[in-house]
């Protein structure tokens, strides 16, 4: 175990050696495991991301690209994602129960998806999807997306939240800047 993370920190501070600095976004993920007060705090240049997602390869994700495993179902990626860039501001799904909460709307250019889990570990998590990281979704013939493509998008961005999550057991945030 510890071979492993000494070899992984080094790939990672080469690659940052190489990356060098960047004026660029930056991406940021915060953890805080409630329980063990276990804190995790990633804070990297969008374009080290870039680099290095391009080299890791493993099942289901290679070159940038995670594998959706969508072969039963036909859709029409870019047709839904139109649908949905095009579409007029509102409420769009809302699930009101003895467990959870649920709003899906579009408002100003962006989709927020919002959760307030009333039972267990009673969760509230907030998605922020800026309409024109749509844009940036790829999706190819091998039903394949384009997570690099996607993440180049980011630059783009406004600094902002993209996801929060709170929860008894944790909360993560993920956002640029």
């Amino acid at each position: 175990m510890h071979r492993k993370t000494l070899i992984l920190v080094t790939l990672f501070m080469s690659v940052c050696l190489v990356a060098g600095a960047t004026d660029g976004k930056w991406l940021n993920v915060h953890v805080t495991e409630h329980e063990t007060d276990t804190k995790v705090k990633v804070h990297l240049p969008l374009n080290l991301v870039l680099s290095v997602i391009g080299a890791v390869n493993v099942e289901g994700f290679e070159g940038g690209k995670v594998h959706l495993h969508t072969e039963d179902i036909d859709i029409e990626w870019m047709e839904v994602f139109s649908s949905i860039r095009d579409a007029v501001d509102g409420d769009y799904i809302v699930v009101e129960s003895d467990e959870a909460d649920v709003n899906v709307s579009k408002k100003a250019d962006t989709i927020l998806v919002t959760v307030n889990q009333k039972t267990d570990e009673q969760a509230q998590v907030e998605v922020v999807l800026p309409v024109q990281i749509i844009n940036a979704i790829h999706i190819d013939e091998e039903d394949r997306i384009d997570v690099a493509a996607l993440l180049k998008a980011f630059d783009d961005l406004p600094a902002g939240d993209l996801i929060r999550v709170a929860s008894a057991e944790a909360n993560v945030r993920v956002w640029v800047e």
